[in-house]
């Protein structure tokens, strides 16, 4: 049986990892390594993320230029290559799959060394650069739009269109009825309950709609996934406090889960930030997404995958989100017609496993 070995941060890319490691359970033999991030780009990364997440425009914008590019991976080799080859080296993996762009020069270096079928998956739905195109080795891209923008970045490289991965779990619970888990998780079976999400490290932007979550006039509940941010678990203890003693929404504030696609079923309605992963375990959960934030630059396309697939609502203007969300918790029925148009993007990208498999056979 071949070895496989996944690359792959601790950030959102595990949930790619495992929806990898997943799709190869029975006919590879499949590990994911993790490589911890620098400290450099990992606190700049994480301040600009939870603070103004707008700055990451100009980054993705400097990117585009070869001189740069090369400057990257010089910076970058320093500082993964090493840790990649020791990985390789316990593993003899005989295919690698990676992740994590940073990763790719030091595995394309490394590939002509030790002699391993390299793939990278692009960990961005549509808006990529040239930095997270892997020359000279098979790519895979999440749909033919997505596939045809890479070609006319990079004309020759090798590429095939296959959906989003992700761990089965979250298309599982999609048959689960709503009201079954609500009980599981302790929530009120009847009234309209409302998913918020802040990403893997947990951004605040989530609460520019904060006056919604507090208006005693809508009988809801609001769920709050913190992810990793503590800080922002404890904001959300003192709003379920405030809440309480003005007779407001029911708030619930939720730590880092293992169970995130209970609470993502759970809802009628998820919003929050249009990371890539969390929107698509929305969509495998059969759950409308509204976005209200996200990381300019690298998610921007995430915004036009909304509207053009028909998913969800997209509104990152304070005033004008919380106002939506009032109207939408007032008519809840406005969600029904995201219904059918969730089921086919569900569709797509339940078919990524079998298409890597297709593709490692190839």
């Amino acid at each position: 049986m071949q070895k496989v070995l996944v690359t792959s941060t601790r950030w959102g890319h595990v949930s790619i990892a495992k929806g990898i490691k997943e799709a190869l359970e029975g006919n590879y033999q499949t590990e994911i390594g993790y490589t911890e991030i620098e400290p450099f780009s990992r606190i700049s990364y994480h301040f600009v993320y939870k603070f103004f997440p707008s700055l990451f425009r100009i980054v993705f914008s400097l990117s585009r230029f070869d001189t740069l590019r090369h400057l990257f991976d010089l910076f970058v080799e320093r500082n993964y290559k090493d840790k990649l080859e020791s990985l390789i080296k316990k593993g003899k993996p005989d295919i690698v799959i990676n992740i994590y762009f940073e990763f790719d020069s030091s595995l394309t270096a490394l590939k002509e060394k030790y002699h391993f079928r390299m793939i990278n998956v692009l960990a961005d739905p549509w808006t990529f650069s040239k930095v997270q195109i892997s020359k000279g080795v098979e790519n895979i891209t999440f749909d033919e739009y997505s596939l045809k923008k890479l070609k006319s970045i990079e004309p020759n490289t090798k590429a095939v269109s296959a959906g989003w991965f992700m761990e089965e779990k979250y298309q599982q619970v999609s048959k689960i009825d709503r009201k079954i888990l609500r009980k599981k998780l302790n929530l009120d079976e009847r009234i309209f309950t409302l998913c918020v999400v802040s990403g893997s490290e947990g951004t605040f932007n989530i609460f520019k709609i904060l006056s919604t979550f507090l208006d005693r006039r809508y009988k809801m509940q609001v769920v709050i996934l913190c992810g990793n941010n503590s800080e922002m678990f404890q904001i959300v203890k003192t709003l379920k406090s405030i809440s309480e003693t003005i007779h407001g929404p029911k708030i619930y504030g939720i730590p880092y889960t293992e169970n995130m696609q209970d609470y993502l079923r759970a809802a009628d309605l998820v919003i929050g930030k249009a990371g890539p992963n969390t929107m698509f375990e929305t969509v495998a959960t059969l759950t409308p997404f509204f976005a209200i934030s996200h990381v300019a630059g690298t998610e921007d396309g995430n915004l036009d995958i909304i509207k053009r697939y028909g998913i969800g609502f997209v509104e990152e203007n304070p005033g004008k989100a919380a106002r939506k969300l009032k109207e939408i918790v007032e008519n809840p029925e406005v969600l029904d017609k995201f219904t059918e148009n969730l089921k086919v993007l569900a569709k797509h990208n339940q078919g990524a496993h079998k298409t890597l498999l297709d593709l490692l056979k190839s």
